[in-house]
């Protein structure tokens, strides 16, 4: 999953659809928060860490994904993506309804 993922499954979640309600929510500036919806910028681990809590999901899950998505190149996403694997990943991205990017 990326960003913008997870922002789609917040603004279900908490029922919101503006940045500004998803800035409150996550307790970060509303120009953060339009960063991620225009696809700028990724969640910082801290940040990666409330979207889980609010969604309801180990972070771990999260934080990996935002690491993957700002992979500097195919070689350390390809890591990245190793390490992915190597988690039950279905159980997070059916609970959120998704399918992964890997």
């Amino acid at each position: 999953m990326n960003t913008q993922d997870y922002l789609s499954a917040l603004r279900e979640k908490l029922g919101v659809s503006t940045d500004y309600a998803l800035a409150k929510a996550l307790g970060v500036s509303k120009q953060a928060a339009g960063r991620w919806s225009k696809g700028l910028s990724g969640f910082d681990d801290e940040t990666a860490k409330r979207v889980a809590s609010l969604l309801g999901i180990h972070p771990g899950f999260v934080m990996l994904d935002m690491h993957r998505e700002r992979a500097a190149n195919d070689e350390t996403r390809a890591v990245w993506d190793e390490i992915f694997k190597g988690f039950r990943v279905p159980l997070h991205i059916a609970k959120l309804g998704l399918s992964p990017r890997v």
